[in-house]
């Protein structure tokens, strides 16, 4: 049906794929203007700031790249205040496609409403080449946190969507078993949650910060001089959250390792959870 009383369907179907009006009436949602916050990965926020417009509104997001949709609607959280979608939504990017992403956003509100013009706007995946990748748990602002860090298995992968080489290319069974590579965190409990077990294999075994405060609580790989002249490129990480590790993660790059504002910031990500696997990028 492409018409409805000389209506295009397309201007009067609403967010859900329904007709909010019969006869093509009804008054056009004011059209959202949008702020997007994204990482390096792909993990990101949108903010609808202009969301107090609306009464009790609904938003259709979606994210294209390659002339196809690679995050449906569905799958986009839409953050709720009081049962009201609140404007501001997130998602997580781990699709292999690559190129530009489009994201497209409208906006229906409650009553004999249609559904608002598209805005749209871009972004582009990222990778790391650092010789020093430090991985903290943060607030969900990026501020440093105690909320301890939890790492069951952490991987380093040149390709995004956890393909192409994984670093480290071996099991750990120490801090420098592999030539090349060290992992370090910034405060060890325990040689039973030692760094090196965030890297070993083992579903048993994991990394555990017990005991850390907000300026320690970070665990790092280091790709040394030598073997890795030449850091490899990473373009996406798996990060096995454990023991309630901390809901929030920052990633952040150093060529010194000093970490005293020389590094780069990748990113804050989302990853609460007890034995959850994420992967970023």
């Amino acid at each position: 049906m492409a018409e409805i009383s000389g209506i295009s369907t397309a201007d009067i179907d609403n967010i859900d794929g329904f007709f909010t009006t019969q006869s093509g009436g009804g008054t056009t949602t004011t059209t959202p203007t949008i702020s997007a916050n994204v990482s390096t990965f792909g993990s990101g926020t949108l903010t609808i700031t202009n969301a107090s417009s609306y009464t009790h509104p609904s938003y259709k997001v979606e994210i294209e790249a390659g002339g196809s949709t690679i995050i449906a609607n569905a799958a986009i959280a839409k953050n709720r205040t009081q049962n009201v979608e609140n404007g501001t939504i997130t998602w997580g990017d781990s699709s292999s496609v690559g190129g530009t992403r489009t994201i497209r956003v409208r906006a229906q509100d409650f009553g004999d409403n249609i559904q608002s013009s598209e805005v749209t706007t871009t972004y582009t995946k990222g990778t790391i080449n650092n010789r020093y990748i430090r991985i903290r748990g943060v607030n969900s602002n990026g501020t440093n946190s105690s909320a301890r860090l939890g790492i069951g298995d952490i991987e380093f992968w040149t390709g995004t969507a956890q393909t192409g080489t994984l670093y480290p290319t071996t099991h750990l069974t120490s801090a420098t078993s592999e030539t090349g590579i060290e992992v370090s965190q910034g405060h060890t409990y325990s040689s039973t949650y030692a760094n090196f077990k965030a890297c070993d294999s083992s579903t048993s075994t994991f990394a555990w910060l017990l005991g850390t405060n907000s300026t320690n609580n970070w665990w790092q790989i280091e790709f040394q001089s030598g073997t890795y002249s030449t850091p490899p490129t990473i373009a996406s990480i798996k990060f096995g959250a454990r023991n309630q590790s901390a809901d929030y993660i920052s990633i952040k790059g150093s060529d010194t390792g000093a970490f005293a504002g020389e590094e780069t910031d990748y990113g804050v990500y989302y990853t609460p959870g007890t034995n959850t696997t994420y992967n970023l990028g």
